[in-house]
């Protein structure tokens, strides 16, 4: 993967300052790399979207833009991600923006489009900037299932189509930014997976991405379209297939989110002879799960078209209480403000916990299941855990600062436990005495 979530374009001494906010439960100065979705504007209502059901059609002014980039910067801003809540190649300046972070000299890690606006002027500066990867939501391998999946208009399929061979043709010999194409499966399409390989081969794409629709926001349809662990057995054929017709370019990104269904896919490859593959997630020997779980509190932040502030894309959702609003006043208030602190403090708390986090709905109120369980969330370390250094420096430093926190949790427990029993003495009536244990009251 050509993008890193902004982690290639950060110096050691960075990382190290990372890991001290971490450990002393303090916030660094700025977020060194930021997803920005700069406008709610879309022209696809796709039925699996977790972001239109708060899409509005508002997009951050060019004028907030610009300052808000700059006081990033002065930050330590490195590099963002363009996507959305809406489309971001639909926000009306978007070509000033992208020249705004080239002279700001931050980088384009990722953008993630429907490629319905990704036009010449677009691609001449994603190619002459490097920018690092670009992500198509294709989708669907023709306009009648594009159609049933993202509701667009008919011609919609064939413009995105040409988007693509545009960005080819524009890049050349060039390697960046790199071009990857998403395709999603149901029960209605996972049949067309050999389909969808061949396209996303002949359109040029560097990967080509599968994954299963997961989750349908609000019921908008039958459940029932959504594959699951047990229909392992009616996508192997296909997901053979395309093994089979990848085998010597290695282009498929095959990870889903289905544990059995990745065991399936590893039994394929060797049932196929698909040969040596570079990892698409390596992992350092340093990596431990337990130091595995999110830091993004101090690390990043996503802000959306109406300004409204996110610990993470994926959180972008109804019931999310957002952390501030960027659009007023200055971003460094509410990143030093309360409810990123609150973020801070409970990510904190799973990082000390370790393998022992556990998700409690009842005290976490930014942080949600999804942050904690294993298997949930596929960002939470997917980009950095094959950092060495970093891993075996966070691992110390955890175990350090856990020791005095696990010793205020027990004094904590402990004291609850006096203060519990104190408060049930009070509430007896009066004149009567509680039996020690193990001895029968008087008659």
């Amino acid at each position: 993967m050509r993008a890193s979530h902004g982690w290639a374009e950060i110096d050691q001494a960075r990382k190290r300052d990372l890991i001290a906010a971490i450990a002393k439960g303090r916030a660094t100065r700025g977020p060194v790399h930021a997803e920005l979705d700069i406008t709610d504007r879309c022209n696809v209502a796709c039925y699996f979207c977790n972001q239109q059901d708060v899409r509005t059609k508002e997009q951050i002014s060019l004028a907030h833009l610009v300052r808000l980039i700059d006081e990033l910067v002065e930050g330590g801003l490195r590099s963002v991600r363009l996507s959305g809540g809406g489309d971001p190649l639909f926000h009306s300046a978007v070509l000033d923006v992208l020249d705004h972070l080239h002279r700001r000299g931050i980088v384009i890690d990722n953008l993630t489009t429907n490629g319905v606006l990704l036009g010449p002027e677009v691609a001449r500066r994603l190619v002459e900037r490097r920018a690092r990867e670009v992500i198509f939501s294709l989708n669907a391998v023709d306009a009648d299932d594009y159609r049933r999946m993202m509701k667009a208009q008919p011609r919609t399929f064939q413009r995105v189509v040409d988007s693509i061979r545009g960005l080819v043709e524009a890049r050349g010999e060039s390697s960046y930014p790199g071009i990857v194409i998403q395709f999603l499966i149901d029960r209605e399409n996972y049949r067309e997976l050999p389909r969808m390989y061949d396209l996303g081969r002949d359109l040029g794409a560097d990967r080509i991405v599968f994954s299963v629709v997961l989750e349908i926001p609000l019921e908008r349809i039958d459940r029932e379209i959504l594959l699951t662990p047990e229909d392992a057995e009616r996508v192997r054929p296909f997901l053979e297939e395309i093994l089979r017709r990848d085998r010597d370019a290695h282009l498929l990104q095959l990870f889903f989110p289905i544990a059995n269904w990745n065991v399936m896919v590893e039994r394929l490859k060797a049932a196929v002879a698909y040969g040596p593959e570079p990892s698409l997630v390596p992992t350092a020997s340093s990596f431990r799960e337990e130091n595995g779980h999110c830091f993004f509190g101090w690390y990043t932040a996503t802000i959306r078209g109406n300004g409204e502030l996110y610990p993470c894309c994926l959180l972008m959702s109804p019931g999310y209480e957002p952390l501030g609003n960027a659009v007023n006043g200055r971003f460094v208030d509410h990143w030093n403000g309360p409810a990123f602190e609150r973020l801070r403090r409970e990510q904190r708390e799973v990082l000390l916990a370790g393998e022992k986090a556990a998700f409690d709905e009842t005290r976490f109120r930014t942080i949600r299941r999804q942050c904690v369980d294993p298997g949930l969330c596929w960002l939470k370390n997917m980009y950095f855990r094959g950092d060495e250094q970093f891993y075996a420096d966070l691992g110390r430093a955890l175990e350090k600062a856990r020791r005095p926190w696990r010793l205020k949790k027990r004094v904590r427990g402990v004291a609850g436990r006096l203060r519990r029993a104190a408060q049930r003495a009070l509430a007896r009536p009066a004149g009567s005495v509680r039996p020690a244990d193990g001895v029968p009251p008087r008659a």
